[in-house]
């Protein structure tokens, strides 16, 4: 097992929205989970991330649930202070959780002030707060990894929508700077998914309408169909191992090409 005797903690960790698959989140805290890690879930969402502590269970694994709000300070220290009693280290933080509340899809003149402070704040002070709070444990645990999830909308924008890139932008710049301030106790790096599937619930997994529109990004890739899940739990398994024991300040596009390209817009 790769990651046997580690403490990882995974934001936005919680299980798909509603009734559905594995989120990002959760299918990283499955897979660090299933290769011997004790797992912290951490998410807004009480349900669904019990939900996701209870299939590591269920599955032999060693997990733990702190509904937090990463958007608050306090809580942030809490779920650290928490995590640390419970296992005494912490060896790997995973940064995924985001938000898309709010009316974003709109230019730098038309977003208000709420909606663009609003996305920062989780998007991007999120991950702030989580590595400003762990690190000192990390460190005391005799060191680690630090994996954030960020977009290939970081370096692909689309018209209209300009708050979210910003945001991921400015998480891989947070990734260069934590790579270089904490090395070589701390390898940081991130990664960028493309169009990741998601399912919404077991309706939406059976809507025609949704296939033919997921059909329809697929097309736009090189590789003729969108990432899953389980593709980017791996690229986080590889990162919190030692197989990536020489990796540190990267932040991995993880998009089948799609990017490589200017020729498509979704």
């Amino acid at each position: 097992m790769k990651l046997l005797n580690k403490t990882a903690l995974v934001t936005g960790a919680a299980l798909g929205f509603k009734d559905g698959g594995p989120s990002i989140g959760s299918a990283i805290a499955f897979k660090f989970a299933s290769e011997g890690a004790k797992v912290v879930v951490i998410d807004i969402l009480e349900e669904m991330g019990q939900r996701t502590v209870d299939q590591i269970l269920n599955n032999g694994g060693e997990g733990l649930f702190i509904k937090t709000d990463v958007g608050k300070t306090a809580e942030v220290k809490r779920a650290i202070e928490i995590t640390k009693k419970q296992f005494g280290n912490l060896h790997c933080l995973v940064n995924c959780a985001a938000t898309y509340e709010g009316d974003i899809s709109k230019n730098v003149v038309e977003i208000s002030e709420d909606d663009w402070n609003h996305t920062l704040n989780i998007n991007l002070n999120g991950y702030f707060r989580f590595a400003k709070y762990s690190i000192p444990v990390i460190l005391e645990s005799g060191g680690g990894t630090i994996i954030n999830i960020s977009s290939g909308a970081a370096f692909k924008v689309l018209k209209n929508f300009c708050v979210y890139p910003v945001t991921k932008a400015a998480i891989n710049a947070l990734t260069r700077t934590l790579a270089i301030d904490f090395a070589p106790e701390i390898r940081s790096n991130a990664i960028c998914p493309g169009f990741v599937r998601i399912a919404n619930s077991e309706n939406d997994r059976d809507s025609e309408e949704l296939k033919q529109w997921i059909d329809g990004i697929a097309k736009t890739y090189p590789l003729k169909r969108v990432c899953t899940v389980e593709e980017i739990a791996n690229v986080a398994l590889f990162l919190a191992s030692d197989d990536s024991s020489f990796i540190n300040g990267e932040c991995i596009t993880v998009d089948g090409g799609r990017y490589v390209s200017d020729t498509h817009e979704f």
